[in-house]
């Protein structure tokens, strides 16, 4: 199933808001009334496009919400955007917009807009992991933060061998290669020198 892009939904002045089944939105807190008909106008609209969340009212694509904020305890309401409200789109927004004017079109159970979702705690009832993660009471803060200690001495550990290691091999590699030239000159003109001296 194919969902519309937030530049599509823009175009065609609409976009989706996941609430609560009583109408509840999961990052404000705020109570809709969802059986409202009319215009719901914000009292101010952040229009700075730099700023990703601000007031107005928040809207999203399908996707977005998927993402972001799905719960299957919920319902998607489908929002219309009259022409004389502002759009606001964030700079760097991957499905997420705001305006200052939204008006309910349609409410969505999760299941019409998501088929594979329907009956899922149904289906998922019996279902048995074949190996459960145990969870066991995590120790008090002082061993944790012992084990932590411990775990980072011996990373810290291995990583200075390392870099000793190859740092080391490097820097030996160069000495050598200024050592064997220097003296291998110097050695070599004493050699010829008596060699020369022999030979004259």
């Amino acid at each position: 199933m194919g969902y519309e892009s937030l530049e599509e939904l823009v175009e065609q002045r609409k976009g989706y808001k996941f609430l609560s089944v009583d109408g509840v939105s999961p990052y404000k807190n705020y109570q809709y009334n969802l059986k409202c008909k009319r215009h719901l106008r914000a009292g101010n609209l952040n229009e700075d496009p730099h700023e990703d969340c601000g007031a107005g009212w928040n809207l999203a694509t399908i996707k977005w919400i998927a993402d972001n904020c799905l719960k299957l305890n919920g319902v998607i309401v489908e929002c219309e955007i009259p022409k004389k409200a502002k759009i606001i789109i964030p700079i760097n927004s991957h499905g997420k917009f705001r305006t200052d004017i939204i008006k309910f079109k349609k409410i969505h159970r999760i299941e019409t807009l998501f088929p594979l979702l329907k009956d899922i705690n149904d289906r998922l009832k019996n279902h048995k992991p074949i190996n459960p993660i145990t969870a066991e009471t995590m120790p008090d803060t002082g061993k944790l933060k012992k084990i932590m200690d411990q775990v980072s001495a011996q990373v810290w550990d291995q990583v200075w061998d390392q870099v000793r290691d190859q740092v080391g091999a490097q820097v030996w590699a160069q000495v050598w290669d200024q050592v064997r030239d220097q003296v291998g000159d110097q050695v070599g003109d004493q050699v010829w020198d008596q060699v020369w001296d022999q030979v004259r």
